[in-house]
């Protein structure tokens, strides 16, 4: 994972930026000219002033960000250096900036750095796996091919530890866990593969999953035992556990992995009845309402089940979300439909409905906005599309309230009910948030939201690496 011989003009030690720095020369439309060699499938969300309003707080939140970066401490993938490192590469692939590359490597080499000096869990989000993650993308979207000095792999050392570690039976108390899970470790081995040590962490993953999965009535889900419920009060609220029916911490996560190794032709033999089990069971949680089946964020026998808010990490959208990845996965039309009939209803929720109160990815604004977009990309859906558009509008709205306070904005609030977002981290933060307005404002394809299992790499790109 060593990223060495990197040395070269605005690298490490650097002072703040200036403020030019993320002003790339821009066409009519507010798209570097740069952008028009760019092939993909993905298409802007929007065009002319919103276009150009969303790219100049991509540039404004960038700026701010840099020059705060070199104090983060945090190396992590979610809320560290790793995410900076995955935010820069991407502004670099769509032209945003002549030393984005460059900042892109400078946080890359701080979050490896602590690798090799500070005690690290092998976590996704938190820990060396989504270091090693952020390296294997970074490497991509500059074209540096994931490789260090020399064309050495440098994650090699990385499969091997994972492989070993996700190959003790017993080990995992919620392998369905994106965030700290096994689940978490088959996203990373999925950007790997087909390398045979990441076809060998796949293989583990899917053992682990069916090791620990629970049969009932309605299919396969996967229990989280109180001490791996998330929110203390909820450990508190749940001292025999829950199953879990978010996407960053439950069945959905799962789901949507198993969906993505099925697409890619990876254990089938064990992950396809998996993924048909859990989905069979997953669809079964739907509590009826007045407006059609929606999800709680967990059920268990001796709980009440609510209606859980409108995010990425609970309710509905995320497991539309994992819906889809399960039904492209395995070519089911009729998960399709399931997929799309209950994104659709929440798109179409009421605002005040959805309880959201703030612009971060998780289980904000931006999370929306970019759920709604890859699905109406996916689609050509109508009513996703429109969603899409709101919700980032409201993320702009954020940002324009957030920027008109002064100061250092772009850090937000330590307490997320006073202010728009929490830092300038990828999951509830600035970073984030630049993500999503640069995904909705160019053509250059999210590939980051893989974290997020929004998208997973195509069979074509990851059997010719």
């Amino acid at each position: 994972m060593r990223r060495e011989g990197t040395e070269g003009p605005g690298r490490a030690g650097d002072a703040s930026p200036p403020a030019w720095l993320f002003r790339a020369d821009e066409g009519a439309c507010g798209v570097p000219s740069a952008l028009s060699s760019v092939t993909s499938d993905w298409r802007p969300l929007v065009s002319d002033t919103a276009q150009v309003r969303a790219l100049r707080t991509v540039d404004a939140l960038a700026e701010s960000i840099a020059a705060l970066a070199p104090g983060e401490k945090d190396p992590s993938l979610a809320g560290g250096q790793a995410g900076l490192a995955v935010l820069y590469a991407s502004l670099a692939r769509a032209g945003r900036g002549p030393q984005a590359e460059d900042l892109a490597w400078q946080c890359l080499d701080r979050a490896i750095e602590a690798v090799a000096t500070d005690v690290m869990d092998s976590s996704f989000w938190e820990g060396f796996a989504g270091i090693a993650w952020a390296a294997e993308l970074v490497g991509h979207l500059l074209d540096a091919g994931g490789l260090g000095a020399g064309g050495e792999d440098g994650n090699a050392a990385v499969d091997v530890v994972l492989a070993r570690l996700l190959g003790r039976p017993g080990a995992w108390p919620a392998p369905q866990d994106l965030v700290v899970g096994a689940t978490g470790l088959g996203v990373y081995a999925l950007e790997r593969y087909p390398r045979p040590v990441a076809a060998e962490c796949l293989h583990h993953v899917a053992e682990r999953l069916e090791e620990a999965a629970r049969r009932d009535e309605h299919g396969i889900y996967w229990w989280t035992p109180p001490a791996e419920i998330w929110v203390p009060a909820g450990r508190e609220a749940r001292p025999s556990g829950r199953a879990d029916l978010g996407m960053a911490h439950g069945v959905p996560g799962a789901v949507a992995l198993l969906g993505a190794m099925c697409g890619a032709g990876v254990e089938r033999a064990t992950a396809r009845p998996l993924l048909e089990g859990a989905v069979r069971w997953l669809l079964a949680q739907a509590m009826e309402t007045g407006s059609g089946p929606t999800f709680p964020v967990g059920v268990a026998a001796d709980l009440d089940p609510v209606p859980a808010r409108s995010a990425w990490c609970y309710g509905d959208p995320g497991v539309a979300a994992a819906l889809w990845m399960a039904a492209r996965g395995a070519a089911e039309p009729t998960w399709e439909h399931e997929a799309v009939a209950l994104a659709c209803r929440a798109a179409e929720r009421p605002e005040a409905a959805t309880k959201v109160v703030d612009a971060g990815f998780c289980h904000g604004t931006a999370g929306l906005a970019h759920l709604y977009n890859r699905l109406y990309q996916a689609t050509g859906e109508p009513r996703l599309g429109r969603a899409a558009v709101h919700w980032l509008e409201r993320t702009l709205e954020w940002c324009r309230l957030a920027e008109d306070d002064g100061g250092s904005w772009v850090a937000g609030s330590a307490d997320p009910r006073q202010g728009p977002w929490t830092g300038i981290d990828l999951v509830h933060g600035a970073a984030g948030i630049a993500l999503v307005l640069l995904a909705a404002a160019t053509p250059v394809e999210p590939v980051w939201d893989r974290m997020f299992l929004l998208s997973a790499p195509r069979g074509p790109e990851v059997h010719s690496r």
